[in-house]
């Protein structure tokens, strides 16, 4: 009988022991982490991409970019030149075959564009001369800058890879739709708002491909326009960073 007390005693300290144990463990057990605020995740995804594109202090640094390439559009290939200074003037130059010039810029407060028949306005009911965010396709590392708001989409699949979806809401016009890829963080496609004459508002599926390191900063070299009604192909063939321009570039002729 006293061998058997003994052993309900023993067992009664070792489950009290335990007991003790276990309530420790789940008071000092830290409280769980609350999850992230879409603007965290947001902010997340931007961060990403711009680590991706070669870090802050690269972006930073650029002040100025010099582009040449080609267009394909239907059966026309023509040659596509562009300038960008910081903080916001941009000059896209484009030579149509059999047609002539068309030039649009943006001095850092005048839009105009200059036709191949020499007429200089404002705003221009060429289809083709919605190219305005052209530049911006290129200075996509300042993302933020060009949006008022950004939400956090749900991610879908381009080409088989999982992409993060960002909606941004410009101060005018719709919003327009971002996708990052999940794997490597780059901006792979652009669903952007254009207006145009007679049509209002359409949407324009930018596709950002083969991008390629130049001056420590990636860039894509291949950027793909699909309109509703065409597709228009810019192919980059030379690119230099903080070259000298003078401001009178962009001013309107």
């Amino acid at each position: 009988m006293r061998h058997l007390s003994t052993s309900l005693l023993i067992a009664l300290v070792i489950t009290a022991q335990l007991s003790c144990s276990r309530g420790s463990s789940t008071q000092s057990r830290p409280a769980p982490s609350p999850p992230p605020t879409e603007q965290t995740l947001v902010d997340e995804i931007l961060q990403r991409y711009e680590q991706a594109l070669g870090g802050k202090e690269a972006i930073d640094a650029l002040t100025s970019q010099r582009m040449k390439g080609t267009f394909q559009i239907r059966n026309m290939v023509g040659s596509i030149e562009g300038w960008s200074k910081k903080p916001n003037k941009t000059l896209v130059v484009i030579e149509f075959p059999r047609i002539g010039t068309l030039k649009k810029g943006f001095d850092g407060e005048t839009r105009w564009v200059q036709t191949p028949a020499g007429t200089v306005s404002d705003s221009s009911p060429q289809e083709i001369a919605g190219l305005e965010r052209d530049a911006e396709v290129y200075s996509a590392r300042n993302i933020k800058s060009l949006f008022e708001k950004l939400k956090l989409e749900n991610k879908a699949k381009l080409n088989g890879r999982d992409m993060n979806v960002i909606e941004g809401k410009p101060a005018k016009g719709p919003a327009e739709k971002l996708f990052f890829d999940v794997e490597n963080g780059l901006l792979v496609r652009w669903d952007m708002a254009r207006r145009q004459e007679g049509r209002g508002t359409v949407f324009v599926k930018v596709h950002l491909d083969d991008y390629k390191e130049v001056g420590g900063l990636k860039v894509p070299f291949k950027v793909r326009f699909n309109f509703e009604s065409f597709t228009l192909l810019v192919q980059v063939n030379e690119l230099e960073y903080n070259v000298p321009i003078d401001d009178a570039l962009f001013r309107k002729p």
